[in-house]
């Protein structure tokens, strides 16, 4: 009975995430054949932070009548433009990048705390906690990026943090996910996305704390 519940809960998500992913694709499609409006500035970051209003302006105005759009600031400390699908609120990050840039930011303790257990701001601390006493067994909610590229004939991407591939994202402690250029995406379980997330998790911890066990003089065998 219980694998069958299980089972009818694994398609009811696999059928979720192929609708979300269907709205993404097409939203990527659009975008491609869209010449965005840049608000030109010296310093790329604040060019794509004052230029996504113009991406989520043009999507809100292509798709009003197939896709429902929240408010245009709910939630915009988590997602830049937030759709619903199936009474779900799905939060997509638009991510506006040059071509020429090496790694950009895609997310901190929030974001692993949201697709680990459906929560959002957290801090490492309550979080690590949260792992060590409640270790998550599946993935509570997705988290999606729509990857423009500025000035680039690229086709815009529509991806999952939890499909990308290992090879396609970096650590550090100030910017704990940070994700590459070349972006690619490969198919996971269940099991292997939460696998996946805890493996990143564990490792961003680990360099945050690597300066602290240099003062210690924890030699590096002992921070295995």
């Amino acid at each position: 009975m219980l694998s069958n519940r299980a089972g009818a809960k694994g398609r009811l998500m696999n059928d979720f995430s192929e609708k979300v992913a269907q709205i993404g694709n097409k939203f990527a499609e659009f975008l491609h054949g869209l010449n965005v409006g840049l608000e030109e500035n010296n310093d790329g970051r604040l060019e794509s932070l004052n230029s996504e209003d113009a991406v989520t302006d043009a999507l809100r105005a292509a798709f009003d009548s197939e896709v429902k759009f929240l408010d245009k600031n709910h939630n915009r400390s988590f997602g830049d433009i937030t759709i619903v699908v199936d009474d779900i609120n799905v939060a997509i990050n638009i991510k506006m990048v040059s071509e020429k840039t090496a790694v950009y930011n895609g997310g901190s303790a929030k974001h692993f705390n949201w697709v680990l257990y459906g929560k959002g701001d957290t801090s490492w601390g309550k979080l690590a906690k949260s792992i060590a006493e409640n270790p998550p067994t599946n993935i509570c909610q997705e988290y999606y990026y729509l990857v423009y590229y500025k000035r680039s004939k690229k086709k815009p991407q529509f991806v999952s943090l939890t499909d990308i591939s290992r090879e396609s994202i970096a650590t550090n402690p100030s910017n704990p996910i940070q994700l590459k250029q070349k972006l690619s995406v490969v198919k996971r379980s269940e099991e292997e996305k939460v696998c996946f997330m805890l493996e990143l998790f564990g490792e961003v911890l680990r360099k945050r704390a690597e300066p602290y066990l240099i003062l210690k003089g924890i030699r590096q065998h002992e921070r295995l």
